[in-house]
């Protein structure tokens, strides 16, 4: 693997004794969605951080929390979910767009050198591409994969950024899995696009993980929306009112 980039253990556990299992991960692009969706999985499921992936340009930036310790811009959190194995990498950055093409690749190599049986990534997709207001994603399948989905395919359409490579690579590698793609809003993030991505995860690994607090979320966030929409409306009035005054 490229030497200016590696993984970093911080734990006992063995990748290789997680194998098979499903590898997970996502990016902060459209509507935060496959950050979102990456991080609600390892909290609602508690688990285990073990490691990290170095970079040579690696984000500047930590913080520090009593439930998952110090903060690493890319880190891997491995256990059971269910009956499975699963591992997920945690895009708390994006990769510098320097070394995109060789992190991305290196994500490839790494999820076939543990003997990933199925690779789950997940990402945001244009709302005005739905066909019906009922459809709430789309996916890709990646290689020979075994996962079917009860929703359309995404065909004759970009995906584009980090996501598109990692998907390239993992295909190229011959790894097989599929992208999931959840309409959402394009430039906030969206927990409620976040909390259907979980729903075909959970569809997908058998078992039930709670979207209550990313849906939690999504109600903060749509309550501060309307109340700005509110302050600006009531602004706009009020300046509307003021140029009157002086005609």
């Amino acid at each position: 693997m490229s030497s200016s980039i590696s993984f970093v253990k911080t734990s006992e556990l063995d990748l290789r004794e997680l194998s098979p299992s499903y590898f997970i991960t996502g990016y902060q692009g459209f509507g935060m969605l496959g950050y979102l969706t990456t991080r609600h999985i390892v909290r609602e499921l508690k688990l285990q951080k073990i490691g990290f992936i170095k970079t040579r340009y690696m984000p500047e930036f930590t913080m520090y929390s009593r439930e998952r310790g110090l903060m690493y811009p890319f880190e891997v959190y491995a256990g059971k979910i269910g009956s499975n194995n699963a591992v997920i990498v945690l895009h708390n950055a994006t990769p510098s767009e320097k070394e995109r093409t060789s992190y991305t690749e290196y994500l490839a190599k790494l999820a076939r050198d543990i003997g990933a049986k199925e690779v789950i990534l997940v990402g945001g997709l244009d709302p005005s591409l739905r066909e019906d207001v009922n459809e709430k994603y789309r996916w890709i399948p990646i290689g020979n994969t075994g996962i079917k989905l009860d929703a359309k395919l995404l065909e004759e359409r970009h995906v584009i950024g980090p996501l598109a490579l990692t998907m390239m690579f993992m295909n190229a590698y011959g790894l097989s899995g599929v992208t999931i793609l959840a309409y959402t809003e394009l430039y906030r993030p969206d927990p409620k696009a976040s909390a259907v991505a979980v729903e075909v995860i959970s569809s997908i690994l058998g078992v039930e993980i709670s979207t209550s607090s990313l849906l939690e979320e999504a109600s903060l966030i749509e309550a501060i929306e309307a109340e700005r929409e509110k302050v600006e409306k009531a602004i706009e009035e009020s300046e509307k009112k003021s140029r009157l005054s002086y005609i």
